[in-house]
């Protein structure tokens, strides 16, 4: 990883009534192997965690002053323990409503990559434990729960600073305590939540629209494609690039040159954004169809309905054709066993 930066803070309030405490570190953690598995796995955690929100800054900087410190700090007006610092006062005063008892550790991660600058949030807390020590007798222990956080901002640096994106701030935000979400949601100046999931769908719609002017075999391979495209930058954290996107869909179907595609959502959906963040969920359901009650649970890929698989709407009744050998052998077994 490529950290240039990391400190950690901590804030805590132990009765209630009482104010939130700082206890604010004189200077940044040096860099080290252990630093560095610490802000991995905060960073991976962060990826595999579903129920981010998407959005930008809000513009009342009086209120919401952590944009306007963030700026001076990259153009080098503040430096970036004086920023986390004045960020930590400013979460600090945001929690002066709150009820809820805390004591948490919030790391500020900054990484430079080859596909732009970051800045990383996350309110981390002590998780305890046992742990048998050198003579084999047991005693406590306090760690860090990387994997645990529930509170945590990313924010894109390069897209903040230099184009019109309007998602480049993302958000996580999912614990009982809303008083301390809230804070937290405050302190980080998030704001227009984005709706990943329409968009999502509206792509995919297109996706279908454009295998229809394809044969069959190209269709498929195209849905199937556009699918695995887009799980793999979810799973990555990045977002789907419409170009890049064409491109790869043109290495696997030979029959259109590799600009083939976004020359057709260009021409389709011209409002279409270049690039988005996909909705996993939107995207499994593309290419699986799945559904559950309390004693069945069913999936299947999408291309097999009107096929192996056929549904009677009037009726309601689902016909399935060619089974899976392992599922037949078990199906006759049962009934053997009943009879």
């Amino acid at each position: 990883m490529a950290i240039t930066s990391i400190i950690a803070h901590r804030i805590y309030r132990h009765a209630p009534g009482s104010a939130f405490e700082l206890q604010l570190r004189s200077e940044a953690f040096a860099q080290s192997g252990k630093l560095e598995e610490l802000a991995y796995e905060l960073k991976s955690q962060f990826i595999r965690k579903g129920g981010k929100s998407y959005g930008r800054f809000s513009d009342e900087l009086g209120e919401y002053p952590l944009p306007s410190w963030l700026r001076d700090c990259r153009s080098e007006r503040l430096g970036f323990l004086s920023f986390t610092h004045n960020a930590m006062q400013q979460f600090q005063q945001a929690l002066e409503k709150a009820e809820s008892l805390l004591d948490a550790y919030v790391f500020f991660i900054e990484e430079k990559l080859e596909v732009g600058d970051t800045l990383s949030v996350y309110l981390v807390e002590h998780q305890s434990g046992l742990y048998l020590d050198g003579k084999l007798a047991i005693d406590d222990s306090l760690f860090l729960d990387t994997s645990g956080f529930t509170l945590a901002a990313k924010i894109q640096l390069d897209d903040w600073s230099n184009s019109d994106s309007s998602t480049y701030l993302t958000l996580i935000r999912a614990r009982g305590d809303k008083d301390i979400a809230d804070a937290f949601t405050h302190f980080i100046a998030f704001t227009d939540k984005y709706d990943i999931k329409q968009e999502t769908a509206e792509f995919l719609k297109i996706v279908d629209n454009f295998s229809q002017t394809l044969d069959e075999t190209s269709a498929k391979i195209t849905r199937s494609k556009v699918a695995d495209y887009c799980l793999e930058q979810n799973k990555a954290g990045k977002t789907v690039t419409i170009a890049d996107l064409s491109h790869t869909l043109a290495s696997e179907v030979k029959s259109y040159e590799p600009e083939r595609f976004v020359r057709y959502v260009e021409s389709t959906k011209p409002e279409l954004k270049p690039e988005f963040i996909p909705h996993a969920g939107q995207v499994r359901s593309y290419v699986r169809i799945s559904g559950r009650n309390d004693s069945l649970s069913m999936s299947f890929a999408s291309e097999c309905l009107g096929r192996e698989i056929e549904y009677d709407a009037a009726n309601d009744i689902l016909t399935i054709k060619n089974l899976p050998s392992s599922l037949k052998a078990r199906l006759i077994k049962h009934l053997k066993e009943a009879q």
